[in-house]
């Protein structure tokens, strides 16, 4: 699909630029892959009236949003993994997953990308142990970034490790889509499944590739336990496999820093066992981090230290994880739980704001991606990544503040638009890139299957 070169004046009874206060009854102008101008519609009428125009009426326009964590290939897994410990929700995925083919991963990567477009996310970060992720993003047209995860418990099996995440890196850094929408980036997994010496191969081939890292880390407590003790479920699992793990004797945080994890600059996800040492060290390091509320909450690992965070000057997104932890991929929810469980947590009415969260959804999140001088707001001269989200449903009216309205009371299915480089993904009915009813029928048959082996499983 071309994109075309006459310019669209998109309009809409609300206009949320992000870098300026909201203003009504404007609208954007797009040409080719970019934002050449936003105002009053009056005013862009006249300075553009040769433009094709598209109004919205009663809805805002806004930046797309950007999920700065995902796993897209673990779709098919929805629901399946309710009211289990997290060490036993790990095992019982790996063996579950043990029954996908690889065309099933790619199908579930597809519709967790479907799922996440209709939702108003244009920039999606996945992480995946398969392509099937950065296929499905190129597949889309979204734009994203791609995390090639990598596992090695044995400090003797560091070199093989690599070498298959290397064999797995070179097709997707080679692809054309990796010039242009999806980055390319690797993912030494978490402490308690890659071993010091694979952490610091990583480190020393993303540095000299320059290509971005992330990490779990600081997720749970037994994490904590397992990197500060040695003891714990993570010990038990080590020792029933005659593995050997000499616990560093500090916070996972301190323990990446130790390894020069930290000066590679990673997107650090979770972080829910964070002290003020570890916040110090990330923010000296420039580090960022992918804040994911409900799968934290879901999971029962606790509430992340999200103000004490961005009062440190980290850059912290907001993301979905994935629908096994999560069960949706919304991200207008994911915001509205996170600053709401902050307020509860803190018994603080005014703690974070609609504003605060908005802008972590969109222009922080480009930052924590260093993407903040191309997407996340509307701006003249950056890429036309922006959606439509409807404010005339029952549930939203009356509106006076918009941005209240979209991160109090509007979700993901209001989403009414999404362009991505100024090309249409979601034009209201359905995904222009993705085949939906040959996606869900697929997603059907896989779950069958999912079904069986889940019952051999528990059996």
């Amino acid at each position: 699909m071309t994109i075309p070169s006459a310019r669209t004046l998109y309009l809409a009874e609300w206009v949320v630029p992000i870098v300026r206060p909201p203003f009504r009854r404007g609208g954007i102008v797009v040409e080719g892959e970019r934002l050449v101008a936003i105002g009053g519609e009056a005013e862009l009428r006249a300075q553009f009236p040769e433009a094709v125009v598209r109004d919205f009426g009663e809805a805002a326009l806004l930046p797309g949003l950007v999920n700065v964590h995902a796993h897209l290939e673990l779709t098919a897994f929805r629901g399946m993994l309710e009211d289990l410990p997290f060490v036993k929700w790990l095992a019982v995925l790996t063996r579950l997953r043990e029954g996908l083919s690889a065309e099933d991963v790619r199908e579930s990567a597809r519709a967790g990308v479907l799922e996440a477009i209709r939702s108003g996310q244009t920039t999606i970060v996945d992480v995946g142990a398969t392509g099937a992720g950065f296929d499905a993003l190129c597949e889309s047209g979204a734009r994203g970034l791609f995390f090639q995860e990598v596992f090695g418990l044995r400090s003797e099996d560091a070199g093989e490790s690599m070498r298959g995440l290397i064999e797995r890196l070179q097709p997707l850094r080679a692809h054309p889509c990796a010039r242009t929408r999806v980055g390319v980036g690797i993912s030494p997994h978490a402490p308690y499944t890659v071993s010091a010496r694979l952490f610091r191969q990583t480190v020393e081939y993303a540095r000299a590739h320059a290509l971005p890292l992330c990490v779990h880390i600081a997720e749970s407590r037994a994490e904590v336990e397992f990197v500060r003790h040695g003891q714990g479920e993570f010990a038990r699992i080590y020792e029933r496999r005659g593995l050997l793990w000499h616990a560093p004797g500090v916070s996972p945080i301190r323990y990446l820093h130790d390894l020069g994890v930290l000066a590679a600059r990673p997107l650090l996800v979770h972080g829910v066992h964070m002290e003020d040492e570890d916040i110090a060290l990330v923010a000296q390091s420039g580090a960022t981090i992918a804040h994911c509320p409900k799968s934290n909450a879901k999971l029962g690992h606790g509430v992340a230290p999200l103000p004490e965070w961005m009062r440190a000057g980290i850059a912290v997104g907001i993301g979905t994880d994935s629908v096994a932890s999560n069960n949706t991929c919304d991200l207008l929810e994911e915001a509205r739980f996170g600053l709401l469980v902050q307020r509860a947590r803190r018994a603080s009415p005014t703690l974070l704001s609609a504003e605060t969260m908005l802008r972590l959804l969109t222009l922080e999140g480009a930052r924590a991606l260093s993407l903040e001088s191309r997407i996340g707001s509307l701006e003249p001269g950056k890429e036309a990544d922006f959606i439509a989200v409807d404010l005339s449903g029952a549930h939203v009216q009356p509106v006076d503040d918009p941005v209240a309205a979209i991160v109090f009371s509007a979700r993901g299915s209001d989403v009414r638009f999404a362009a991505v480089g100024g090309r249409v993904l979601f034009d209201g009915a359905s995904v222009t890139t993705l085949d939906e009813e040959r996606l869900r029928a697929r997603l059907r048959e896989i779950r069958t299957r999912l079904r069986h082996r889940d019952a051999l499983i528990r059996d």
